[in-house]
């Protein structure tokens, strides 16, 4: 196990502080400036590991924090016409912010999946050319045991023994 890796402690006080913040009004940021300070961690740390590994654990309590966070608005302002519809977009434009989210982690996923596929294939590229370059090296069987008779037949050929196979000499009486 990782020296750095994220104790169930951390990831509840990352969650809890970063909830709050969103029901607070204020930042993420803050909330991952707060907790870096608290765990001796960066904030981008901080940051990575709720985008990364909590934040889609917490859609629920997410959406809950913000509706709440706009209700507050809601009540320390002045009502008009304008109000609900000016909720109404924030709510859009946060919800279309969280499908880009979504969006891009599922690309990046999918990138870091092509990424390791790129990686097999390339190893497997390899190990075939390996296969192939030695595979060029080795003679087959057949090949040495042609070579053999070669030699065999040229060293006949020395001993005297007719060139010619097959030929057969009458006997001379």
């Amino acid at each position: 196990m990782r020296q750095d890796a994220w104790t169930q402690p951390e990831d509840d006080l990352l969650t809890k502080t970063v909830i709050a913040n969103i029901r607070s009004n204020k930042t993420q940021l803050t909330a991952f400036q707060e907790v870096g300070r608290e765990l001796n961690r960066t904030a981008a740390a901080c940051g990575f590991r709720w985008n990364s590994a909590l934040r889609h654990n917490y859609k629920n309590e997410i959406k809950a924090a913000k509706e709440e966070r706009m209700n507050n608005k809601t009540n320390t302002k002045i009502k008009n016409t304008n109000t609900n519809t000016t909720m109404k977009a924030d709510i859009n434009y946060m919800t279309e912010i969280d499908k880009a989210i979504d969006a891009l982690n599922n690309l990046r996923l999918e990138f870091l999946n092509m990424q390791e596929t790129i990686r097999m294939q390339t190893n497997k590229i390899n190990e075939l050319k390996i296969e192939i370059s030695d595979g060029g090296k080795e003679r087959p069987i057949a090949s040495e045991d042609l070579d053999t008779l070669i030699k065999i037949i040229h060293r006949a050929e020395q001993l005297g023994f007719p060139k010619t196979i097959g030929h057969k000499e009458e006997p001379a009486i």
